[in-house]
Parts: structure tokens; sequence; C-alpha cells
């Protein structure tokens, strides 16, 4: 994201249309929140029931207006709450909207300008500043318009547009700060998820490199051990490559390991992961997959390698590999160190 700078500037930026206006929200916990409002309010207005009586405009029937909007609320605020089944950004804003037209329909029917549901908007403006700007301030815009709308129904006085001033001033402070501090800090997430995913790719081949194998390693030992399910790994090294340096040159050296790149991963499963280890070096996780299947696999990778790869001198490409597979109580050190060493066996069988 640019920096917005101050002023104009800043405004047009958090209100200039985004490829992806939720990037770096926190989706589910801003679904916990709408629940948690939602009920909370929903108990709230439940409490002032007394206070503010909902029987002014319609008589009895608003106390049975008003209870099957509390508890309409408080069904809504349940299902929100399961988070096994998340809800989307649309449907969250939905909700919003349907909350603030329950308070206006509350403070309606309560009468008299309803001092004591001021609060429920003032609280549930917490629903909007978890949406990016543009549907935020809209948000906002629209709920200060609800909160005046005593001052149409029972008719204007200083006092009640004194009162609703005060709250929208607090509303519309309150908002405003939250929106700009929460579309910040969704910036920075997306900063800081961008720089972390560059630390993990390799520069000349575009896969991911040794860092980030070293954690996806830890991951898949931990869950092979957990689901009782296979895990093998295997080492590839790209033959004469000192050789294609020296001779041709390190340019021509980097081509051919770009070429390389694609074509492992090209030939390797969906569900299989390649990675850049060093140098000359690459790595292969295969979940799911025993000795003899990775052994079968790689001879496969190493075909589809001499098939469309190219040397400088128009030979072609050839990989030596090996392969692990992870058993009882062997390590990531242990299950690396396996394959290290078939990998070596096989290139000094091919020298022999």
């Amino acid at each position: 994201m640019t920096e917005r700078g101050n002023g104009p500037t800043m405004f047009k930026g958090l209100l200039a249309r985004r490829d992806d206006p939720y990037a770096g929200a926190d989706l589910t916990s801003a679904q916990r929140v709408v629940a948690v409002l939602l009920g909370f309010i929903s108990l709230l207005a439940l409490a002032l029931f007394p206070l503010d009586p909902p029987s002014e405009q319609i008589g009895w029937a608003g106390w049975v207006a008003g209870g099957l909007l509390v508890a309409l609320g408080l069904l809504v605020a349940g299902r929100l709450n399961m988070v096994d089944h998340p809800r989307s950004v649309d449907t969250l804003l939905l909700v919003a909207y349907l909350g603030l037209a329950g308070l206006c329909v509350l403070e309606w029917l309560a009468g008299r300008g309803a001092a004591a549901y001021d609060v429920l908007f003032v609280g549930w403006l917490g629903t909007a500043v978890i949406h990016p700007p543009r549907r935020a301030f809209t948000f906002l815009a629209v709920l200060l318009a609800g909160l005046s709308l005593p001052l149409f129904y029972e008719g204007y006085s200083a006092t009640l547009a004194t009162r609703l001033a005060a709250d929208g001033l607090l509303i519309l402070a309150a908002g405003s700060v939250l929106t700009i501090y929460l579309d910040v800090e969704r910036a920075r997430r997306v900063r800081m998820a961008s720089a972390g995913r560059l630390a993990k790719i390799d520069d000349l081949t575009g896969l991911s490199n040794r860092r980030a194998f070293d954690e996806s390693l830890g991951s898949e030992v931990a869950r092979a051990e957990r689901s009782g399910h296979a895990l093998s790994v295997a080492l590839i090294d790209l033959d004469d490559f000192k050789a294609i340096n020296d001779g041709f040159g390190h340019l021509e050296g980097d081509r051919c390991l770009m070429e390389l790149a694609e074509a492992l991963e090209r030939s390797i499963r969906a569900g299989d992961r390649c990675y850049r280890w060093a140098g000359d070096e690459f790595a292969v996780l295969l979940p799911d997959t025993d000795h003899e299947g990775a052994a079968q696999l790689l001879e496969r990778v190493a075909e589809h390698v001499r098939a469309t790869c190219e040397r400088p001198d128009d030979r072609p490409l050839e990989i030596s590999y090996g392969v692990s597979e992870l058993s009882t109580d062997m390590g990531e050190a242990e299950l690396l160190g396996v394959a290290d060493v078939d990998l070596m066996g096989r290139k000094s069988a091919k020298r022999a």
C-alpha cells in the first residue's frame, strides 16, 4: 500500500477502491466481534425496557415487537458465534445494517426521544469499523442518520437536538479514529505478510527456499507422526553444475537452474512441494508417500528433466537424487541425513 500522506490525500487514499479491501483483516475475529456486540446490545436493550418501555407508539404490542427484536438479535448472535461456519463479509455488513434498523425501531417504539437507547447506537458502531473505510464511513453516515430520526417523528426541540448532536459527535469521532486505525493495522499486516513471503522465496528460480523448507519439514514430520501416514523426502542435485559454470559462464548455469526448477514443478504431483535447498541442490517434500513410491516418482522426474532441459552444449541435463522415508524415532536431521547419504551413493555410482 502506498503512503497516504496528509489531509485530502490521506482521505482520498482511505476511500480509494482496492483490489482486495479486506486484505490483512482477521475475518474470524471480526465475526466474533459482531456476534459479541449483537448479543451484548440485545441483552442491554432488554435491560433498558423498564427505563424506556417500548410501548409509547403502539401500546402493549410494542413489548411484543421489542421482545421479538431482542430474541432475533440473540439468535443471530449465537449463529455468528459458530466460527466453524464462517460468514462472508457481506453477511456481516448486512447484519450491521439490520441491527441498526432494529435499534431505530426500538427507539421509535419507546418514543419521547428515548435517551436510554442512545448508548446502543454508540456500541453498535463497532460493527462498522471492522470493514474497510468505504464501507465503514458509509455505515457511519447511515448510523448518524438513524440516530437523528427522533427529530422527525418526535418533533424538533433544542434539548433533543443538543443531546443527539453530542451523541453524534462522539460516534463520528470514535468511528473515524477506529476505522483509520484498523485500516492502518490491516495495511501493516499485508506488508508484513508480503515481506514474510518474499523472505521464503528463492529469487532465481521462484521456488520456496531453504527457510521455507525447514519450516514445512517440521510441520510435515509432526503431521505424519500424529496421523501415522508415510512421509518421504527427496534431495536432488544437478550433475556437473560446476563444469557448466566453469565452461559456459554463470548466466548459463543460472539458466539451467531455472529450467530445472520449472521441470521439477511440472513433474511432481499435486500435494508435493519443491524447494531450492542450496546452490544446485533441490528438495522435495512427499507427504503420504513411502520410500518405494518416492523412488519411482523421482525416477520419472529424472526422465522428465532429461527430456525437457538442455545443457549449453545441447546435451540433456542430468540429475541425481536421494530419498528417505520417515520412520519411528527418526527426527528431521536423520530424515535428511538418510536422503543425503542415498544421494551421495547414487552420484558415486554414476562416477564409477
